[in-house]
Protein backbone atom coordinates (compact mmCIF):
# COMPACT_ATOMS: atom_id res chain seq x y z
CA UNK A 1 0.00 0.00 0.00
CA UNK A 2 2.00 2.29 0.43
CA UNK A 3 5.00 1.66 -2.20
CA UNK A 4 1.80 2.97 -4.47
CA UNK A 5 1.25 6.35 -4.14
CA UNK A 6 -1.99 6.39 -6.15
CA UNK A 7 -3.21 4.25 -3.41
CA UNK A 8 -3.31 6.39 -0.94
CA UNK A 9 -4.31 9.55 -3.13
CA UNK A 10 -7.43 7.41 -4.65
CA UNK A 11 -8.76 5.40 -2.63
CA UNK A 12 -10.87 5.25 0.77
CA UNK A 13 -9.02 2.96 3.33
CA UNK A 14 -12.34 0.66 3.64
CA UNK A 15 -11.70 -0.29 0.06
CA UNK A 16 -9.12 -2.28 0.76
CA UNK A 17 -9.63 -3.13 4.62
CA UNK A 18 -13.51 -3.71 4.57
CA UNK A 19 -13.52 -7.67 4.65
CA UNK A 20 -16.89 -8.28 2.96
CA UNK A 21 -19.88 -6.26 1.77
CA UNK A 22 -23.74 -7.58 1.96
CA UNK A 23 -25.42 -7.26 -1.03
CA UNK A 24 -28.96 -8.05 -1.64
CA UNK A 25 -29.24 -8.53 -5.45
CA UNK A 26 -32.21 -7.61 -7.55
CA UNK A 27 -35.21 -5.96 -5.71
CA UNK A 28 -38.83 -7.13 -6.88
CA UNK A 29 -41.57 -5.10 -6.25
CA UNK A 30 -45.21 -6.37 -7.00
CA UNK A 31 -48.19 -3.77 -6.39
CA UNK A 32 -51.23 -6.00 -6.92
CA UNK A 33 -54.58 -4.12 -6.84
CA UNK A 34 -56.94 -7.38 -7.12
CA UNK A 35 -59.85 -7.45 -4.06
CA UNK A 36 -59.32 -10.40 -1.54
CA UNK A 37 -62.57 -11.96 -0.80
CA UNK A 38 -64.35 -9.10 -2.42
CA UNK A 39 -62.47 -6.14 -0.60
CA UNK A 40 -60.29 -3.84 -1.46
CA UNK A 41 -56.80 -4.18 -0.76
CA UNK A 42 -54.45 -1.74 0.91
CA UNK A 43 -50.85 -1.54 1.72
CA UNK A 44 -48.58 1.10 3.51
CA UNK A 45 -47.88 4.38 1.44
CA UNK A 46 -44.52 5.42 2.63
CA UNK A 47 -43.92 8.30 -0.02
CA UNK A 48 -47.35 9.51 1.47
CA UNK A 49 -46.59 8.89 5.10
CA UNK A 50 -43.44 10.37 4.83
CA UNK A 51 -44.50 13.56 3.11
CA UNK A 52 -47.33 14.06 5.90
CA UNK A 53 -45.42 16.05 8.81
CA UNK A 54 -46.75 16.81 12.21
CA UNK A 55 -45.81 20.39 13.72
CA UNK A 56 -43.82 18.27 15.88
CA UNK A 57 -41.59 17.00 13.73
CA UNK A 58 -43.07 13.90 13.19
CA UNK A 59 -44.17 11.79 10.30
CA UNK A 60 -47.49 9.72 9.80
CA UNK A 61 -45.37 6.46 9.80
CA UNK A 62 -43.43 7.84 13.01
CA UNK A 63 -46.16 7.44 15.37
CA UNK A 64 -46.14 3.74 17.18
CA UNK A 65 -48.75 1.33 16.30
CA UNK A 66 -49.92 3.96 13.02
CA UNK A 67 -48.54 1.90 10.36
CA UNK A 68 -48.44 5.22 8.56
CA UNK A 69 -51.10 6.14 5.85
CA UNK A 70 -52.24 3.57 3.53
CA UNK A 71 -53.42 3.25 -0.10
CA UNK A 72 -54.58 1.09 -2.73
CA UNK A 73 -53.13 -1.85 -3.97
CA UNK A 74 -51.01 -5.07 -1.68
CA UNK A 75 -46.90 -4.27 -2.09
CA UNK A 76 -45.11 -6.85 -1.71
CA UNK A 77 -41.32 -7.08 -2.45
CA UNK A 78 -38.64 -10.44 -2.79
CA UNK A 79 -35.07 -10.16 -3.65
CA UNK A 80 -32.93 -12.66 -6.29
CA UNK A 81 -29.99 -13.45 -4.43
CA UNK A 82 -27.54 -12.57 -1.30
CA UNK A 83 -24.18 -12.25 -0.64
CA UNK A 84 -21.54 -11.95 1.72
CA UNK A 85 -18.34 -11.53 0.06
CA UNK A 86 -15.56 -8.98 -1.44
CA UNK A 87 -17.79 -6.07 -2.64
CA UNK A 88 -17.50 -4.64 -5.94
CA UNK A 89 -15.11 -1.45 -6.32
CA UNK A 90 -16.20 2.12 -8.07
CA UNK A 91 -15.83 5.72 -7.18
CA UNK A 92 -17.65 7.20 -4.96
CA UNK A 93 -19.22 10.68 -3.64
CA UNK A 94 -15.56 12.03 -3.04
CA UNK A 95 -14.34 11.32 -6.25
CA UNK A 96 -12.48 8.16 -4.68
CA UNK A 97 -12.19 4.60 -5.26
CA UNK A 98 -15.14 3.06 -2.59
CA UNK A 99 -16.75 -0.19 -1.91
CA UNK A 100 -20.47 -0.24 -3.84
CA UNK A 101 -23.16 -2.74 -3.17
CA UNK A 102 -26.52 -2.64 -4.55
CA UNK A 103 -28.99 -0.47 -3.25
CA UNK A 104 -32.12 -0.34 -4.79
CA UNK A 105 -32.27 -2.38 -7.74
CA UNK A 106 -36.05 -2.15 -8.26
CA UNK A 107 -37.72 -4.62 -10.97
CA UNK A 108 -41.30 -3.95 -10.68
CA UNK A 109 -44.76 -5.18 -11.80
CA UNK A 110 -48.57 -4.22 -11.42
CA UNK A 111 -51.45 -6.01 -11.49
CA UNK A 112 -55.20 -4.28 -11.68
CA UNK A 113 -58.27 -4.88 -9.68
CA UNK A 114 -59.36 -7.48 -12.64
CA UNK A 115 -55.99 -9.99 -11.84
CA UNK A 116 -54.88 -8.47 -14.63
CA UNK A 117 -50.71 -7.76 -15.19
CA UNK A 118 -50.37 -4.39 -17.01
CA UNK A 119 -46.52 -4.63 -16.35
CA UNK A 120 -44.46 -7.25 -15.76
CA UNK A 121 -40.89 -7.27 -14.08
CA UNK A 122 -40.12 -3.92 -16.04
CA UNK A 123 -36.98 -1.97 -14.82
CA UNK A 124 -37.24 2.03 -15.39
CA UNK A 125 -33.82 3.59 -17.25
CA UNK A 126 -32.03 6.71 -15.66
CA UNK A 127 -31.57 9.14 -18.14
CA UNK A 128 -29.85 11.96 -15.31
CA UNK A 129 -27.59 9.26 -15.10
CA UNK A 130 -26.35 9.45 -18.61
CA UNK A 131 -26.18 12.95 -18.76
CA UNK A 132 -24.52 13.11 -15.30
CA UNK A 133 -21.25 11.03 -16.52
CA UNK A 134 -21.62 12.08 -19.91
CA UNK A 135 -22.39 9.16 -22.55
CA UNK A 136 -25.20 8.06 -24.90
CA UNK A 137 -25.72 5.24 -23.22
CA UNK A 138 -29.05 5.46 -20.78
CA UNK A 139 -28.81 3.19 -17.96
CA UNK A 140 -30.45 1.52 -16.28
CA UNK A 141 -32.12 2.60 -12.64
CA UNK A 142 -30.78 -0.15 -10.89
CA UNK A 143 -28.80 1.68 -8.31
CA UNK A 144 -24.88 0.29 -7.16
CA UNK A 145 -24.41 2.79 -4.14
CA UNK A 146 -20.68 3.77 -2.46
CA UNK A 147 -20.75 2.62 0.76
CA UNK A 148 -18.62 2.60 4.22
CA UNK A 149 -19.32 -1.30 4.97
CA UNK A 150 -18.16 -1.33 8.84
CA UNK A 151 -16.36 -4.48 8.16
CA UNK A 152 -13.09 -3.18 8.73
CA UNK A 153 -9.96 -5.52 9.76
CA UNK A 154 -6.09 -4.78 10.04
CA UNK A 155 -5.05 -7.10 7.12
CA UNK A 156 -6.10 -5.44 3.78
CA UNK A 157 -7.12 -7.47 0.84
CA UNK A 158 -4.36 -8.88 -1.36
CA UNK A 159 -3.46 -6.90 -4.99
CA UNK A 160 -4.94 -10.40 -6.35
CA UNK A 161 -8.21 -9.97 -4.47
CA UNK A 162 -9.02 -7.03 -6.46
CA UNK A 163 -6.76 -6.43 -9.60
CA UNK A 164 -7.75 -9.78 -11.51
CA UNK A 165 -11.13 -10.54 -10.43
CA UNK A 166 -13.41 -8.92 -12.56
CA UNK A 167 -16.25 -8.67 -10.17
CA UNK A 168 -14.77 -6.64 -8.39
CA UNK A 169 -14.43 -4.03 -11.13
CA UNK A 170 -17.86 -4.08 -11.92
CA UNK A 171 -17.47 -6.15 -15.00
CA UNK A 172 -19.78 -8.93 -13.43
CA UNK A 173 -19.85 -12.21 -11.49
CA UNK A 174 -17.34 -14.38 -13.82
CA UNK A 175 -16.70 -11.78 -16.00
CA UNK A 176 -19.88 -11.38 -16.85
CA UNK A 177 -21.01 -14.55 -17.80
CA UNK A 178 -23.48 -15.44 -14.49
CA UNK A 179 -26.90 -14.38 -15.14
CA UNK A 180 -27.30 -14.03 -18.98
CA UNK A 181 -30.57 -15.70 -19.17
CA UNK A 182 -32.88 -12.92 -17.62
CA UNK A 183 -33.66 -11.47 -20.29
CA UNK A 184 -35.92 -14.64 -21.47
CA UNK A 185 -38.19 -16.88 -19.45
CA UNK A 186 -36.62 -19.41 -17.85
CA UNK A 187 -38.57 -23.24 -18.45
CA UNK A 188 -37.09 -26.25 -16.87
CA UNK A 189 -38.97 -28.93 -18.97
CA UNK A 190 -38.32 -31.79 -21.67
CA UNK A 191 -36.23 -29.66 -24.31
CA UNK A 192 -34.33 -30.49 -27.54
CA UNK A 193 -30.63 -30.67 -26.41
CA UNK A 194 -29.78 -29.16 -29.53
CA UNK A 195 -32.20 -26.10 -30.45
CA UNK A 196 -33.45 -25.90 -26.84
CA UNK A 197 -37.34 -26.02 -28.06
CA UNK A 198 -39.57 -27.22 -25.29
CA UNK A 199 -41.37 -30.46 -26.35
CA UNK A 200 -44.48 -30.82 -24.15
CA UNK A 201 -47.35 -28.39 -25.73
CA UNK A 202 -48.49 -27.17 -22.54
CA UNK A 203 -45.85 -25.97 -19.96
CA UNK A 204 -45.04 -23.79 -17.32
CA UNK A 205 -42.71 -20.61 -16.74
CA UNK A 206 -40.48 -21.05 -13.80
CA UNK A 207 -38.73 -17.66 -14.00
CA UNK A 208 -40.31 -14.98 -15.91
CA UNK A 209 -37.98 -12.76 -18.05
CA UNK A 210 -37.14 -9.42 -17.48
CA UNK A 211 -36.65 -7.80 -20.56
CA UNK A 212 -34.11 -5.10 -19.76
CA UNK A 213 -32.18 -7.00 -17.73
CA UNK A 214 -29.31 -8.40 -20.45
CA UNK A 215 -26.58 -8.84 -17.69
CA UNK A 216 -25.81 -10.05 -14.38
CA UNK A 217 -27.15 -8.17 -11.14
CA UNK A 218 -23.57 -7.75 -10.35
CA UNK A 219 -22.56 -5.87 -13.37
CA UNK A 220 -22.28 -1.95 -13.52
CA UNK A 221 -20.14 -1.75 -16.64
CA UNK A 222 -19.17 -2.67 -20.54
CA UNK A 223 -15.08 -3.34 -20.69
CA UNK A 224 -14.77 -0.44 -22.91
CA UNK A 225 -16.61 1.71 -19.86
CA UNK A 226 -19.97 1.75 -20.89
CA UNK A 227 -21.82 2.44 -17.52
CA UNK A 228 -24.64 -0.15 -17.53
CA UNK A 229 -26.37 0.53 -14.25
CA UNK A 230 -26.85 3.71 -12.09
CA UNK A 231 -24.15 4.12 -9.20
CA UNK A 232 -25.14 6.14 -5.74
CA UNK A 233 -28.48 8.22 -6.77
CA UNK A 234 -27.77 10.38 -3.82
CA UNK A 235 -24.04 11.35 -4.97
CA UNK A 236 -22.96 13.35 -8.09
CA UNK A 237 -19.46 12.07 -8.08
CA UNK A 238 -20.43 8.48 -8.14
CA UNK A 239 -19.87 5.98 -11.03
CA UNK A 240 -18.20 3.09 -12.60
CA UNK A 241 -14.49 3.02 -13.53
CA UNK A 242 -14.21 4.59 -17.06
CA UNK A 243 -11.86 2.41 -19.44
CA UNK A 244 -8.42 4.07 -18.58
CA UNK A 245 -9.25 3.07 -14.60
CA UNK A 246 -10.64 -0.56 -16.18
CA UNK A 247 -7.04 -0.81 -18.36
CA UNK A 248 -4.95 -0.17 -15.27
CA UNK A 249 -7.02 -1.73 -13.10
CA UNK A 250 -7.54 -5.12 -15.10
CA UNK A 251 -3.87 -5.45 -16.39
CA UNK A 252 -2.20 -4.68 -12.69
CA UNK A 253 -3.04 -8.74 -12.74
CA UNK A 254 -0.53 -9.19 -14.64
CA UNK A 255 2.49 -7.31 -12.99
CA UNK A 256 2.48 -9.16 -10.00
CA UNK A 257 5.37 -11.51 -10.47
CA UNK A 258 7.55 -7.95 -10.56
CA UNK A 259 5.38 -5.74 -8.60
CA UNK A 260 5.21 -7.90 -4.98
CA UNK A 261 9.01 -6.90 -4.74
CA UNK A 262 8.07 -2.81 -4.62
CA UNK A 263 8.13 -3.35 -0.59
CA UNK A 264 11.78 -4.27 -1.02
CA UNK A 265 12.96 -0.55 -0.94
CA UNK A 266 16.87 -0.85 -2.33
CA UNK A 267 15.69 -3.41 -4.68
CA UNK A 268 13.21 -1.35 -6.24
CA UNK A 269 15.11 1.38 -6.51
CA UNK A 270 17.69 -0.38 -8.91
CA UNK A 271 15.03 -1.71 -11.57
CA UNK A 272 12.37 0.73 -11.42
CA UNK A 273 12.23 4.47 -12.45
CA UNK A 274 10.36 7.20 -10.77
CA UNK A 275 6.34 8.10 -11.96
CA UNK A 276 4.20 5.33 -14.61
CA UNK A 277 4.95 3.97 -17.69
CA UNK A 278 1.66 3.41 -20.49
CA UNK A 279 1.24 -0.48 -21.39
CA UNK A 280 2.78 -0.18 -24.61
CA UNK A 281 6.20 1.27 -23.12
CA UNK A 282 6.00 -1.48 -20.40
CA UNK A 283 5.68 -4.34 -22.83
CA UNK A 284 8.66 -3.02 -25.02
CA UNK A 285 10.24 -2.74 -21.19
CA UNK A 286 9.31 -6.89 -20.70
CA UNK A 287 10.40 -7.71 -23.64
CA UNK A 288 14.18 -6.54 -23.76
CA UNK A 289 14.62 -8.11 -20.56
CA UNK A 290 13.42 -11.39 -22.01
CA UNK A 291 15.92 -10.55 -25.15
CA UNK A 292 18.40 -9.98 -22.20
CA UNK A 293 17.82 -13.65 -20.77
CA UNK A 294 18.43 -15.15 -23.83
CA UNK A 295 21.43 -13.53 -24.94
CA UNK A 296 23.04 -14.58 -21.70
CA UNK A 297 21.35 -17.81 -21.79
CA UNK A 298 19.05 -17.62 -18.56
CA UNK A 299 15.99 -19.66 -18.90
CA UNK A 300 13.08 -18.72 -16.61
CA UNK A 301 12.60 -22.04 -14.98
CA UNK A 302 16.31 -21.80 -14.09
CA UNK A 303 16.19 -18.83 -11.71
CA UNK A 304 16.22 -19.70 -7.79
CA UNK A 305 14.60 -17.40 -5.34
Amino acid sequence: MTSVAKHRDKLECYSCHASWAPQCYGCHVQVNFKPKDGKPVTGVDWVASGNAQKTNGQTAESVLGSGGLRSPGKISETRSYLRWEDPILGIGGEGRVSPLMPGCQVTYTIINDKGETLVNNEIALNAGEAKDIGQEHVPLAIDMAPVQPHTAQRKARTCESCHTNPKVAGLGIGNGTFGLRQAEDVVVDLMDATTREIIPAKYSVQIPAIPKLTFDWAKIVERDGTQLATVGTHWPMSRAFNKQELDNFMRAGTCMGCHQNMSETELWKRVATEGTIDPKAHLEAMNKMIKLMAEQGIKPAEIKN
